[in-house]
């Protein structure tokens, strides 16, 4: 059974690999071929049904005109789809049927008989296959011709033959309008089902298009407020440093103390722009996948240990107490990856916290895996604030402690890395209740 579903499926419904090796897909094109395959499928049936009929009842040319005609828009047809030639199996088809129908009109005593009848079913056949629509308009009009011939002999009396037993003309009569009513609607089927076909593609595609226009709408609008932070957050250090640099070009005698703090203000604004570009970097590199790992065994306790002495300083100024709390844990995980994570919460922590508060920072080992906090006693975040943190320029209501500044990427830029190592980031916070933020790596 499952071999004759596969055989009904090549037959019914080929793939463009199938139909044309070698090409690339065409839609219109898939669609005609399609069509063909079909057609000619429920004809090539339609066909050994008359064969064996007429060859039972005695009509041998009629069997014979079927079984030749046949032969043709059985072969012909699929022997051009596989050369890509869709126009002439399109026209081989048409010809076949217009030949056999002709034909047994002719040995069937014209408008007496049923081929007839069939015939005048054919400008349907080739307005639905043939892809030029000029010459199937006048490949129709010269079927119609033909038809109203045959029908003209009957008006002036010229006798065409009759050659199956007189006998079983009502039965032949009978099966011929019953298989044309029957064959136009398997036709009907046909086109009905490849049409449907085609409008769902068509539905999924503009459903497709809909979307990326929203898409690119939403990354437009994205880019161009990213561009505005990006610009008016780099703007300021440029002026400080341009400041600076204009001052000590100016001025003719300076103080060793006006140098070190000139030239502190330099570099701090100068690390400060430099972050803003690595985030953008970041942000590039992880929406496009191409973030590297480089997985190694790693003691973490000194990593967290070099990271947090970078800010020992910042703290100092904010009067902030570093607590830090970690066990000896060894981890195969890729330290550049692990120190970022690290580097942008303990500076969110210290940004949010209350001046005079205070930040602690935990390690230790888990069920499956390696865990770190951050906490910090700030303001918190409001459960809006929370559902967008790690969104990229996020507006949230709780702002920096002492107005520093934050383009809005680093807990989105944290986020992405996290899942990149295969762990899960959480934050537990409540307004003025300080914030914790939860890393499970494995």
């Amino acid at each position: 059974m499952d071999q004759l579903l596969r055989i009904f499926r090549a037959v019914w419904h080929p793939s463009p690999e199938d139909l044309f090796p070698g090409e690339d897909e065409h839609p219109e094109k898939n669609r005609q071929a399609n069509l063909i395959v079909g057609f000619t499928s429920v004809g090539g049936l339609f066909s050994i049904g008359y064969a064996i009929y007429y060859l039972f009842i005695g009509h041998h040319a009629g069997a014979l005109a079927i079984l030749c005609n046949s032969l043709l828009f059985l072969t012909l047809p699929w022997f051009c789809l596989r050369k890509g030639r869709v126009h002439l199996a399109a026209l081989c088809f048409v010809a076949s049927l217009v030949t056999m129908f002709t034909w047994l009109s002719i040995i069937e005593g014209g408008t007496h008989g049923h081929a007839v009848a069939w015939l005048a079913t054919m400008p349907f056949c080739t307005q639905l296959l043939v892809p030029k629509h000029r010459q199937a308009f006048w490949i129709s009009v010269a079927i119609v011709v033909l038809v109203a011939g045959l029908s003209a002999m009957d008006v002036i009396q010229v006798a065409l033959p009759i050659l199956y037993p007189e006998n079983e003309h009502g039965w032949v009569t009978l099966v011929g309008y019953a298989g044309l009513a029957t064959f136009m609607c398997a036709l009907g089927f046909i086109v009905e089902y490849y049409r449907r076909k085609v409008m769902g593609e068509r539905d999924v595609a503009e459903r497709e298009l809909k979307n990326a226009v929203e898409e690119l709408t939403r990354l437009n609008l994205e880019k161009n407020e990213f561009l505005g932070i990006a610009a008016h957050d780099l703007s300021n250090p440029l002026t400080v440093i341009n400041g600076y640099a204009e001052l000590l070009r100016d001025l003719e005698v300076v103080s060793d103390k006006d140098l070190r703090d000139y030239s502190h203000e330099i570099a701090e604004n100068s690390k400060r722009m430099q972050k803003i570009v690595q985030d953008i970097l970041d942000v590039n590199t992880i929406e496009s996948g191409r973030y590297p790992l480089n997985m190694e065994e790693v003691d973490l306790k000194p990593l967290f240990e070099t990271c947090l002495s970078n800010y020992l300083e910042k703290a100092r100024r904010k009067v902030l107490k570093i607590t830090p709390e970690l066990a000896d844990v060894r981890a195969v995980t890729d330290a550049g990856a692990l120190g970022q994570i690290l580097d942008n919460l303990v500076s969110n922590a210290l940004k949010y916290a209350i001046p005079g508060g205070a930040v602690r920072v935990s390690l230790f080992p888990a069920a499956q895996g390696v865990c770190f906090e951050v906490y910090n006693e700030g303001r918190g975040f409001s459960e809006e604030d929370k559902q967008n943190l790690f969104v990229r320029f996020a507006k949230l209501s709780t702002r920096p402690t002492a107005g520093e500044p934050s383009v809005g990427l680093g807990l989105s830029i944290t986020h992405k890395i996290v899942e990149a190592m295969g762990g899960e980031i959480t934050c537990e916070s409540e307004l003025n209740q300080g914030a914790l933020f939860k890393v499970q790596l494995p």
